[in-house]
């Protein structure tokens, strides 16, 4: 899962959403300084990932791509998981997608000075260029892919994944609503 996925997958509380939406920017010697409740989100996070990485059509929706992608296979996954949520939402969500958007920067700006710089740098970023709806076209996916791939220092090819994708669309949607359902409802029943 990647910013989407987990910042949806949160509970409506501004600071364990933020955690679960950093975790991935936050070293180990930096965990003893954050305040407890964001401590939790990282956890969400971590536990989010575990489920993910473990179930079966992720496996599978990962093999499909190994061939193209190589290494980079399950994060090339993460981002076409989040095009997937933006265009299925309305399957999981009640809350109209861009409103749950502007809840999330709000959330997330109300607890970026609690944050260590690199976080809150990530943080910033997102608020400044509001992501968040990139995901929800297929344009806006192959751009954020692009942006990805002139970051990596080793031959990625993440912009051509969104190709890849459309190429297998039944296939990958079909992981996925399988895949985000079981992740749902784990993420519903973890106690903070």
């Amino acid at each position: 899962m990647n910013y989407l996925a987990h910042l949806a997958l949160s509970p409506d509380d501004a600071a364990i959403m933020t955690g679960n939406f950093i975790a991935d920017d936050i070293p180990f010697k930096e965990l003893a300084d954050l305040p407890e409740e964001i401590k939790s989100g990282i956890n969400l996070h971590r536990v989010i990932d575990k489920t993910t990485d473990a179930h079966p059509s992720f496996k599978k929706a990962v093999e499909a791509l190994r061939p193209h992608h190589r290494k980079y296979a399950p994060v090339v996954l993460d981002i076409l998981h989040d095009h997937l949520l933006s265009i299925h939402w309305s399957v999981f969500y009640d809350i109209a997608e861009e409103t749950f958007h502007d809840k999330a920067y709000e959330y997330l700006e109300s607890q970026v000075d609690r944050l260590p710089p690199r976080a809150g740098l990530h943080v910033k970023t997102l608020l400044e260029y509001r992501y968040l709806r990139a995901y929800g076209s297929r344009a806006g996916l192959k751009n954020v892919l692009v942006r990805i791939d002139k970051r990596t220092r080793f031959q990625s090819d993440f912009a051509s994944s969104e190709k890849h994708l459309y190429d297998q669309i039944d296939f990958f949607t079909s992981c996925f609503l399988d895949l985000y359902k079981d992740v749902k409802e784990m993420s519903s029943q973890t106690i903070f």
